[in-house]
């Protein structure tokens, strides 16, 4: 199984046509677990998920996209697959038949062929045994960025013939709302490079070099 992991706001329809994609383009629809997180204050995306037939949990509180690892964590604790993809709202899925491609893959960090940039993995597709080594997905907002650190560090990076569109206002021109504004007033780059988060991520890839390796499950 295939645990998508899909934090959303406001945007109902998006939602609905990202996990469509995701289903449309795969051989096996039925191994894919949804799991979408909402706010309390919007409960459209929540009934959007309920109509696409996703699992869907609603947050306490509005976390915001400076807390986007806490919504990432609860889904990743909620999750039953044995790998774990980071998604969002506004990507599609291009490459058919992509879940077999993830099925045969070496235990790691997945990293999509294509991307937004040729530096960094927008959507990794975690192996369940990394996640539960560290005991989180992520420590902060950068959620991407971290376990692509962590799994580069330790040698778990790899690259996986799969494409995303990834329908980013800066991008493509798409979604040019107030999720996308939210969004950029609520991530701070230079909090991903503080002292605190150094050591964090230090100590992430001490207890995966430790713990893990790609043939065994700690």
């Amino acid at each position: 199984m295939i645990s998508v992991l899909l934090p959303s706001r406001g945007r109902p329809q998006p939602l609905a046509d990202s996990i469509g994609s995701l289903r449309v383009m795969a051989d096996d629809p039925g191994r894919l677990e949804i799991l979408v997180a909402a706010d309390p204050d919007d409960p459209d995306t929540a009934e959007a998920a309920e109509r696409s037939r996703a699992t869907y949990w609603v947050a306490p509180t509005r976390y915001g996209y400076h807390r986007l690892h806490e919504y990432v964590n609860h889904l990743a604790g909620l999750a039953a697959g044995e790998w774990l993809l980071l998604w969002n709202d506004d990507a599609r899925m291009l490459t058919p038949g992509w879940d077999s491609r993830v099925e045969e893959a070496d235990r790691g960090v997945l990293w999509p062929a294509h991307n937004d940039s040729p530096m960094l993995n927008i959507f990794p597709i975690v192996h369940r045994s990394i996640v539960d080594t560290l005991g989180h997905f992520s420590l902060s907002p950068h959620c991407d960025s971290w376990v692509q650190d962590v799994a580069t560090a330790v040698g778990a990076h790899h690259r996986i013939e799969v494409d995303v569109l990834h329908d980013r206002h800066d991008l493509t021109g798409g979604h040019n709302d107030q999720t996308w504004r939210d969004a950029q007033a609520g991530y701070r780059t230079a909090d991903y490079h503080s002292p605190p988060m150094k050591t964090a991520r230090a100590r992430d890839i001490a207890t995966l070099r430790a713990a893990w390796t790609p043939e065994r499950t700690p």
